[in-house]
């Protein structure tokens, strides 16, 4: 059996798997911006019932996920996390990008194609991404591979957002459920979240706007990675990213795109566990178990 883990900015979800099949299921919230140093230690007590049942552990992990470390940009801190966890577990660790975990899983239970390119974009907290080009998924070994939310796109509205990671007008300083509250919150003069910004503002004129600004800068990055990939198809999932209200936006702005930009948009087929499958499926598919990525 495979225990599967999802690191994440505000929860950490883990499984226990046989083959693709969820068997137990666990999840609480993460520590990562206020404990990181205590990560490894934190995921290893939450799935200490599993080990003595699995063989391997396979993490799908927000931030830079290098061969030896992971970067975690919004932290502005890296770890040694693969080597801290397979010490802790005392079983090998493959470990990748959570969105590129994601896309993985799009791409393996998802319709074959042809061209056998697929990219996967989630927008939640932040903006991350996965590419699989040519059956294989895209990565490098310092991790910083397909991070299309540090993309910098055309927002006329955003002349100089600053993004945690450095840069000016990357798509997730810009669109991200982060960005999104941040900016909703201005409008209306009060603290609000993204969730509230679709359950409670949307006929408000002002937050109206920003939606579409946000789906027009979305849009802008899908016509950048359409040109640079060449993919018919992409995925887009997320808590933001799978709001009808935005979603319906992006789509519509798609189709008015240049033809050569256009490209189906899709929902994800694995839902929730996206990830978690994703992580458990690519540490079959390597099956050398080794301490890299890949």
């Amino acid at each position: 059996m495979i225990i599967a883990i999802d690191i994440g900015g505000t929860k950490i979800s883990a499984a226990l798997m046989d083959n693709n099949e969820i068997i137990e299921s666990k999840k609480t919230d993460s520590i990562i911006h206020h404990d990181l140093d205590n990560l490894a230690s934190y995921v290893v007590h939450l799935c200490q019932d599993w080990i003595e049942k699995a063989h391997i552990v396979a993490v799908a992990c927000t931030g830079q996920v290098g061969k030896h470390q992971v970067n975690f940009l919004s932290a502005k801190q890296a770890l040694p996390l693969q080597q801290q966890l397979k010490a802790g577990f005392g079983l090998p660790v493959v470990i990748l990008n959570d969105a590129a975990a994601a896309a993985w899983a799009e791409y393996c239970l998802g319709p074959k194609r042809q061209d056998s390119t697929l990219v996967y974009i989630t927008v939640s907290t932040g903006i991350g991404g996965g590419i699989i080009q040519n059956g294989q998924l895209v990565t490098a070994s310092d991790g910083f591979c397909a991070h299309i939310g540090h993309m910098s796109v055309n927002c006329p509205t955003a002349l100089s957002v600053q993004c945690h990671c450095g840069r000016i007008n990357c798509v997730e300083a810009i669109s991200s459920g982060t960005s999104i509250a941040r900016q909703a919150s201005t409008i209306l003069k009060t603290a609000v979240s993204c969730k509230n910004v679709f359950e409670q503002h949307l006929s408000h004129p002002e937050i109206t706007t920003l939606l579409d600004q946000c789906a027009d800068a979305l849009v802008d990055l899908i016509a950048n990675i359409k040109a640079l990939t060449g993919t018919t198809v992409v995925v887009l999932g997320g808590s933001v990213g799978g709001a009808s209200a935005f979603k319906e936006r992006v789509a519509a702005k798609i189709a008015k795109l240049p033809m050569i930009y256009q490209v189906s948009l899709v929902s994800p087929i694995t839902g929730e566990h996206a990830d978690l499958i994703g992580a458990a499926m690519y540490a079959q598919t390597i099956n050398g178990f080794n301490d890299g990525t890949q």
